[in-house]
């Protein structure tokens, strides 16, 4: 518990100060690189200071920089666990409510994150579609297709609109399993618990000359590999 409470005196007071470093830098420049390299620098802080070390297993089947990143997601450790990990300026496509957030919500639209409005199929839709855009112009994503965390740790039923993303795009998918972060921090905690996460990286898997017929079967073997190590 002191360790949680910490963490929240610490990690906002750094988004707070980082944030007025970075955002008037990225403002002048039109360059986010800094706020990359910021958001990476507070996340490992709140790793080290939980006491939570991650290791990275296949990063070498990581062979195209240009993929569509995509993870199971059954706690907040998760998404900044993998996010650390991966190179450049990846795009993440996450839910609206965060681009609410205080200098953190500037950050990301800054970043070229795109929101999502689960509430809202046409908004969600139109969010997909410009995720796509983005990524043919040679960005990478990071997406948890479930939609949400899980409740239970196990992998849900994937959402249909990463898999649209990922066939109008072209661009790879990139498999990634997140171990032990549900024990550590599971949905409706705010205790985070000192361990170990273990970070995937499988074979990416192919999406050019595929259609939209082909979009389950995409969806099913994705989420048979992010499955696998946690069954």
């Amino acid at each position: 518990m002191l360790t949680s409470l910490i963490l929240l005196i610490v990690l906002p007071l750094y988004t707070l100060i980082a944030g007025l470093l970075g955002i008037p830098y990225a403002l002048l420049t039109g360059e986010p690189a800094c706020l990359y390299w910021l958001g990476r620098l507070g996340a490992r802080l709140g790793f080290v200071l939980a006491r939570i070390r991650i290791n990275v297993h296949g990063w070498d089947s990581t062979k195209d920089p240009h993929v569509i990143y995509m993870m199971n997601h059954s706690s907040n450790l998760d998404v900044p666990a993998v996010f650390i990990n991966l190179p450049g300026k990846v795009r993440v496509l996450g839910k609206k409510e965060l681009f609410k957030l205080p200098v953190l919500g500037l950050a990301m639209r800054l970043g070229g994150f795109v929101p999502v409005d689960r509430s809202n199929r046409e908004a969600a839709v139109a969010s997909v579609r410009e995720a796509a855009a983005v990524a043919r112009s040679g960005s990478s994503f990071l997406i948890a297709p479930e939609g949400t965390r899980s409740r239970t740790g196990k992998v849900l039923r994937f959402k249909k609109g990463a898999f649209h993303m990922a066939i109008d795009s072209g661009v790879p998918i990139q498999p990634i399993t997140v171990k032990g972060v549900f024990e550590l921090m599971p949905p409706g905690s705010f205790a985070i618990k000192s361990g170990t996460i273990d970070v995937i990286f499988h074979d990416p898997v192919p999406t050019s000359n595929l259609t939209h017929d082909d979009r389950n079967r995409l969806m099913e073997k994705v989420q048979k590999i992010i499955s696998s190590p946690l069954e």
